[in-house]
């Protein structure tokens, strides 16, 4: 007996809902247009969007000059938006804000046009250019309305598609240093810490800076490679004046700095070992001293000696006495700095011994 009920029961909502579908049919195909806006009213009401906006498509031709065609209007642009046709939505709800800009309806229309391309936006590691526009959309419904009710709602959906653009910025960043493409890393890490000063992790994204001049300079070519180690010990001092030696990233900053100072203390003695080897031994002294100048030198005593050796060698070389002179004030310097019982005083007092003896 119940399944004869319950048999009968789901042909009737077959049958009803085969009527429904007829009746809807036949309303479409009406000429009757006052019957298709009650109709659409109701479908609207109880939230068929899918209904309610193909009668209201139809409305929005015959009911031009009509007083409800506003409402039909943005009725139909809630249909859109209520049937998730966002793109679509967001056309027709600028539009009636364009069109009646003095309606009731004219801050809510601009709002959900915003708020549907802030929905229709991409994950950060897609396109980020429908994102920069939503917050332009944004941007622009809260200089005209900054009193409404929605600002905290556009606030919000600002500071989350920004923080998205800030990942991606970043994750470019990283996934040039995975292509060592570190240029084009140092690049995308800058214009982040440039465009989101706001950054949390600032830095931890400073000391990849630091990391990645440090690989790109060891990667270049001989004529580009001291500027840009050179650029590293520039990074590293502006970290430690930001941050501080305190701070947890110092360690692996202090890394990078100390190898690009070791590298640049190696190009400056190969640069005056081949003045040297050329016999250019003025510039090799002027090679040597300037190296002496830079911040974190480690072998100052070993320039100072070859300082000393060149201007001897330049001596002997041209029988020009204020070379002679130029190496005896160089070797007192050094016996000054580091006295009679370092490993180079030997080597310093001969080379000062034979430029006195050649002045007598």
């Amino acid at each position: 007996m119940r399944s004869r009920i319950a048999f009968f029961s789901f042909l009737l909502l077959i049958t009803l809902g085969f009527s429904a579908c007829d009746s809807y049919s036949k309303l479409l195909k009406s000429n009757d247009m006052e019957k298709k806006y009650t109709a659409a009213i109701d479908y609207y009401k109880k939230k068929d969007y899918y209904k309610a906006g193909m009668l209201l498509d139809e409305l929005l031709v015959s009911f031009k000059g009509d007083p409800r065609f506003e409402d039909v209007y943005f009725r139909y642009a809630y249909c859109k938006y209520g049937n998730n046709e966002l793109i679509m939505a967001s056309y027709h709800f600028k539009n009636f804000y364009e069109s009646f800009p003095n309606s009731k309806n004219s801050e809510e229309a601009l709002f959900m046009h915003v708020y549907c391309d802030y929905l229709d936006t991409y994950p950060y590691y897609l396109d980020p250019s429908v994102t920069r526009l939503a917050m332009d959309n944004l941007q622009l419904f809260i200089n005209v309305y900054p009193m409404s009710e929605h600002i905290p709602e556009c606030n919000k959906y600002m500071d989350e598609l920004r923080s998205r653009l800030r990942k991606k910025s970043l994750e470019s960043g990283r996934l040039y240093m995975k292509m060592e493409d570190y240029q084009a890393a140092i690049l995308a890490f800058s214009n982040t810490i440039k465009d989101y000063p706001e950054l949390e992790n600032k830095d931890e994204i400073e000391m990849t800076l630091i990391k990645c001049q440090y690989m790109m300079a060891l990667n270049s070519v001989d004529s580009k490679k001291a500027a840009r180690m050179y650029e590293v010990k520039t990074r590293y001092q502006e970290f430690v004046r930001t941050f501080g030696q305190s701070n947890e990233y110092h360690k692996q900053a202090l890394y990078y700095y100390s190898r690009s100072v070791s590298a640049l203390n190696n190009m400056a003695l190969q640069a005056g070992y081949t003045k040297m080897f050329n016999e250019k031994y003025v510039e090799a002294a002027n090679v040597f001293k300037k190296q002496q100048t830079g911040n974190g030198v480690e072998n100052q005593d070993q320039l100072q000696y070859l300082v000393v050796k060149a201007w001897y060698k330049a001596g002997r070389k041209n029988e020009n006495p204020d070379y002679y002179r130029q190496a005896i004030d160089e070797a007192n310097l050094f016996l000054e700095q580091y006295g009679n019982k370092h490993s180079y005083t030997k080597k310093v007092v001969k080379y000062k011994t034979k430029a006195e003896k050649a002045l007598k």
